[in-house]
């Protein structure tokens, strides 16, 4: 294959001959750059985990948990031996609570056994006062990957729920229910499904982080949901009832009253014994794990299930991803480069304030509070120094098996974290593992987190030019950085509290950039099916800041070669290969745009693009100067 001219094409000019050349294993549905890094992060890792396992049994720890974990999950012999026996009982438990009194007389042991419930409660700061945890409230997910799709019915919804059904029916069979009863679960639960999703926002408005924004009472939610009894089973966990609690689905919660009934209470039944065996079939024999990962492949168009010791070690880090992320970083990164990118990341803070600064659309007191947002953002760089107290109370059993041991984490887990209701947030609690391969702003803390993972080849070295390392990572750490003032940034204030600091007309002016940001990705084409410029706005604007003030970093007189440097780095950076039947799944729920067009679109918005490759009207990534678009570098 001829490559073509970087004028016409950055992604593929770059990385054409990687596209290729790379063969997405029958194990994967996605190819990248990351997931490269990723594999071979995980790859000595577990030959670490192992060495430490063959060593005599060390004192009690985070890491020597997550040691005795992998090793439970990795013993394919014993799990194949157990088979279904570990979950039978507590399919049995739920196929015995005939009555929605039978359900709610038991659900306080159902929450402390980690079963499946119609609410599930999570722990985060109040949105409303970022300084302290509340108690949110989620509930199931629809069995096609969004809402929006139940308002057709169309020949793609009925392969992918007749895939969803079969499936679950060969599990269910596998569990010891017989064809009547698959046939009843498998279509009560898909009556509950589709009486679910009119309840459940489209993708679309997930992107939105007011979405999630539904503060309630304490009396509200029991009139909501007190006819479960969940409100008092939850209650009895905290330190002290707490006066209001978050609603993470606005429509949800009121109406669980009329999902949930007497009459139709066994197609709730039906869900939640299908929704209890997929959740521990992951943890069971082999063929079980395989089973229940069938519908998701069917998604994501992949032929083959994941390879087991990647399975086993994703397990281990379901629990304690923190602790081997410092292990991790305390063992392969650098101090040398931990300085570096810090001193990066200082750098970009300081040039997002000159930018600020200069901005002609943004009133000065709403500069001068996004300046503020600024000077207090947490910068945490490769991995924690401590870890979370949570991991002093996990505890990982070395003679029990995998499937009650996963149960007593989560319950362990749930326990420490609603005991945190009410109380302050940690603010040192870090949003990613240090091995991970990726990087975040979380709004609710004001901190920007890029562990060690990423902070490596192809995205950041010590021995690259500072255009290499600012079109590799920097653009990156620029994006992260623009989410705390975005169009979901600029809902909370510099303590992580929502307190909307824009002007109306600032909004406006903002709300017409994010038009024209969403204008250009709208309708753009990815494996044949079209990009949602609403769905992944927020991320495209984060791409277009975070190019700009790397850039700005480089300078406007900078030489040709020094830019040509800056954009190859980023397209390499965003080297992916993916099936299409996997891109259909991802651009219907991910807020980003596909990597190719995350590569040639935004890059066209700056004169530097033109200016280091001479591109001309005539070439495929001109865009006229009139329709280029750049968020805060004006």
């Amino acid at each position: 294959m001829s490559l073509p001219r970087i004028q016409d094409d950055l992604y593929m000019a770059v990385n054409g001959t990687w596209q290729q050349n790379t063969v997405i294993p029958p194990d994967k549905s996605v190819v990248s750059a990351d997931s490269d890094l990723t594999d071979s992060i995980r790859i000595k890792l577990v030959a670490d985990l192992k060495k430490i396992n063959a060593a005599p049994q060390a004192a009690d720890s985070p890491l020597q948990n997550a040691v005795r974990l992998f090793a439970k999950a990795n013993d394919k012999v014993r799990r194949n031996q157990l088979g279904m026996t570990p979950v039978r009982a507590r399919l049995d438990k739920i196929a015995g609570l005939k009555t929605l009194a039978q359900f709610r007389a038991a659900l306080p042991k159902l929450l402390a056994g980690q079963y499946v419930l119609p609410v599930s409660p999570y722990v985060d700061a109040d949105m409303h006062d970022a300084a302290h945890n509340i108690l949110n409230l989620g509930g199931p997910a629809t069995i096609l990957p969004d809402a929006a799709m139940y308002q057709t019915d169309d020949a793609e919804n009925a392969a992918d729920l007749a895939a969803w059904s079969k499936m679950v029916a060969t599990l269910l069979g596998e569990a010891g229910f017989d064809q009547t009863a698959q046939a009843h679960y498998v279509a009560a639960a898909k009556s509950f499904d589709r009486r679910l999703a009119a309840f459940i926002p489209a993708n679309v408005d997930f992107a939105v982080d007011s979405t999630f924004d539904n503060p309630l009472t304490w009396t509200e939610f029991v009139e909501d949901a007190g006819f479960l009894g969940i409100p008092e089973a939850l209650a009895a966990k905290m330190p002290q009832t707490p006066t209001k609690v978050n609603a993470v689905v606005p429509a949800y919660l009121p109406h669980l009253s009329t999902l949930i009934t007497e009459a139709n209470y066994p197609e709730w039944q039906a869900w939640m014994l299908i929704s209890e065996l997929l959740a521990c079939a992951d943890y069971l024999s082999d063929d079980s794990r395989q089973l229940a990962g069938q519908y998701d492949r069917f998604l994501a168009g992949q032929p083959e299930p994941e390879a087991w010791e990647k399975h086993a070690f994703g397990v281990a880090n379901d629990y304690f991803d923190d602790a081997i992320g410092q292990y991790y970083g305390q063992t392969y990164f650098g101090a040398d480069a931990k300085a570096d990118i810090t001193a990066m990341v200082k750098e970009i803070l300081q040039q997002y304030q000159v930018q600020l600064e200069h901005n002609t659309w943004l009133s000065p007191a709403t500069k001068q509070k996004a300046i503020r947002k600024l000077a207090t953002m947490k910068i945490k760089m490769g991995y924690p120094d401590q870890l979370f107290p949570l991991y002093a109370t996990l505890h990982v059993e070395p003679e029990a098996d995998l499937l009650p041991t996963i149960l007593q984490l989560s319950q362990q887990t749930q326990d420490f974290w609603l005991q945190q209701v009410g109380q302050p947030v940690d603010r040192n609690v870090w949003g990613m593992p240090g091995h991970l391969v990726n990087a975040c702003y979380d709004p609710m803390k004001n901190d920007i987190t890029f562990p060690a993972g990423i902070l490596q080849p192809p995205y950041y070295s010590l021995n690259w030019t500072r255009a290499q390392n600012l079109g590799g990572t920097g653009a990156t750490i620029g994006h992260e950085i623009s989410h705390s003032f975005d169009n979901n940034g600029a809902l909370y204030d510099e303590y992580g509290t929502l307190n909307n600091w824009w002007t109306v007309e600032d909004k406006q002016a903002f709300d017409k950039l994010v038009t024209a940001i969403a204008d250009q990705f709208d309708g753009l084409l990815y494996e044949g099916v079209k990009v949602n410029g609403r769905l992944t706005v927020s991320e495209n604007i984060a791409d277009n800041a975070g190019m700009a003030v790397a850039l700005d970093l480089l300078g406007d007189s900078a030489d040709p070669k020094v830019l040509q440097d800056f954009f190859i780095a980023y397209a390499r950076s965003w080297a992916t290969k993916m099936r299409p039947e996997r891109a259909k799944t991802v651009l219907r729920q991910d807020v980003h745009a596909p990597a190719t067009l995350r590569v040639n679109v935004p890059v066209q918005n700056f004169e530097a693009w033109y200016q280091a490759f001479d591109v001309q009207p005539t070439d495929g990534m001109y865009r006229l100067p009139a329709k280029r678009v750049t968020i805060w570098r004006r």
